[in-house]
C-alpha cells in the first residue's frame, strides 16, 4: 500500500521525517532569510509539505502553512542562477527518461538535470544550435535524450553523462518539435512539414509529413503521432494527412504510452484519445470559463505514462488529471503558466513554469 503521507526535504538532503507541524517555510527560504545554508547554490532545491494523499498524484505550488482539507501536497523547486539578470528566466521544456532522471530547459537555452540525490547545471546547449529561443525535448531514457532549439536546424544530444555538440540534422531546416521512443528511435519535423529520423547514431530524412507541428510522440519506429492544426500518423513508411477530427482549436501537445493509447490536447481545453483504431470525439478537460483565470486558459502540455493515466497543464496554472478517461483540474502555479510537463509513472510528474520554477507530484 501506498504510503498516505509525503515527507519534508530539500533536494540536496536526506528526507527528514515527518513531524507534528505543517509549516514547511524553512526548507526553501527566500534568499537573505533564515534557514540551513545551501551547500550547492548552484543547485536547485525543492520543498514537500505534509499532507494526505489523495489519489495517485497530486502536484502543487504553495508557501507557508498548508491546509489540507482544500490543497494538495506540494514540492518546489525555485531555479537558482548567481547573475541577476537571469533572474526570472522561465522553462521551457521538461522530459523525464525515468522516475529518477529528468531534464529541463529553460528559454536561455540552458539545461538542466535532476537525479536521486537533487539537481545539477545549468549547462549551455545552444550556444552553437541556431534556433529561434524555443527548444522541443524528448527522451528515450535515462541516458538517451534530444533537444532541438526551434527554428534552427541541429539538435543536441544527451548520453547519460554529458551533453555533446549540437549536430545539424538539415542543413536550412527550421525544426520544429522532437519525440523519442524506448527503443532510442526519434521524429523530428520541421516548418514544412519535412521529416527525419535518429536510428542508428546519425540523422536522415524520411517520408514528409504534412507541414509545421507543434509536438511529436513515438512509441516506435513504426509508430508515432505529430499534431498541430490536425493529427498525423507515422507508420514507418508515411505519415498520414493531418485530421483535425473536430476538434475546437490548433493541438498544443501529444503523449502515446502504447501504439494503441495516445492523448492529444488543443489549445482550448479538448483532448482526444487514440485507442489502437480510431480516434475520440472532442472531450472537454478543462471547465470554461475557468475562475479567476482572466481569459480561457491555453493547455500547453500533456504526459500519459499509461493507457489509464494522463495529466496535462495550462498557462493559468492548472494541473488537469485524466484517469480512466474523467479529467479533472486543480489550480496548482498560481500567478504562473505551465509550460511543459512528463510523467515517468503514474506516481510522478514533474511540469516546469514560466517563472523557472519546477513543480513536483509523487505519491510517498
Amino acid at each position: 500500500m501506498a504510503p498516505d503521507r509525503l515527507s519534508c526535504f530539500t533536494a540536496d538532503h536526506a528526507p527528514q521525517p515527518p513531524t507534528q507541524t505543517h509549516d514547511c517555510s524553512w526548507c526553501d527560504p527566500a534568499p537573505g532569510r533564515g534557514g540551513p545554508p545551501d551547500p550547492h547554490p548552484g543547485r536547485l532545491r525543492g520543498r514537500v509539505e505534509l499532507g494526505p494523499i489523495l489519489g495517485p498524484l497530486h502536484l502543487g505550488r504553495r508557501r507557508g502553512h498548508l491546509d489540507t482539507d482544500h490543497h494538495p501536497p506540494v514540492d518546489v523547486v525555485h531555479l537558482r542562477r548567481p547573475p541577476e539578470s537571469d533572474r526570472g528566466t522561465g522553462l521551457a521544456a521538461v522530459a523525464c527518461g525515468s522516475p529518477t532522471v529528468c531534464l529541463a530547459l529553460d528559454t536561455s537555452g540552458r539545461a538542466y538535470r535532476q537525479t536521486g540525490s537533487g539537481w545539477t547545471g545549468p549547462a549551455t546547449l545552444t550556444s552553437q544550435a541556431r534556433g529561434s529561443g524555443g527548444v522541443s525535448l524528448s527522451c528515450a531514457g535515462p541516458s538517451s535524450c534530444v533537444a532541438i532549439p526551434t527554428g534552427g536546424d541541429q539538435a543536441v544530444s544527451w548520453d547519460g553523462r554529458a551533453w555533446n555538440p549540437p549536430g545539424t540534422v538539415a542543413a536550412g531546416s527550421a525544426l520544429e518539435a522532437v519525440g523519442c521512443a524506448s527503443s532510442g528511435y526519434c521524429a523530428a519535423v520541421d516548418a514544412e512539414g519535412n521529416a527525419f529520423a535518429l536510428s542508428g547514431g546519425s540523422w536522415h530524412a524520411t517520408s514528409g509529413d504534412w507541414g509545421s507541428v507543434s509536438a511529436v510522440s513515438c512509441v516506435s519506429a513504426t509508430f508515432c503521432v505529430s499534431v498541430s492544426g490536425g493529427i498525423s500518423r507515422w507508420d514507418g513508411s508515411s505519415w498520414t494527412t493531418p485530421d483535425s477530427l473536430g476538434a475546437a482549436s490548433s493541438f498544443t501537445g501529444v503523449s502515446c504510452p502504447a501504439p494503441t493509447a495516445c492523448t492529444a490536447v488543443d489549445t482550448t481545453g479538448e483532448a482526444l484519445s487514440w485507442n489502437g483504431t480510431a480516434w475520440s470525439a472532442p472531450v472537454p478537460v478543462e471547465p470554461m470559463p475557468v475562475p479567476g483565470a482572466g481569459n480561457d486558459p491555453t493547455v500547453t502540455a500533456v504526459s500519459c505514462p499509461t493507457s489509464s493515466f494522463c495529466a496535462s497543464v495550462d498557462d493559468a496554472g492548472g494541473l488537469l488529471l485524466e484517469r480512466n478517461g474523467s479529467w479533472t483540474r486543480t489550480e496548482v502555479d498560481p500567478g504562473h503558466g505551465l509550460t511543459g510537463i512528463s510523467c515517468p509513472s503514474p506516481t510522478a510528474c514533474l511540469a516546469v513554469d514560466d517563472g523557472g520554477n519546477v513543480l513536483v507530484g509523487k505519491a510517498g
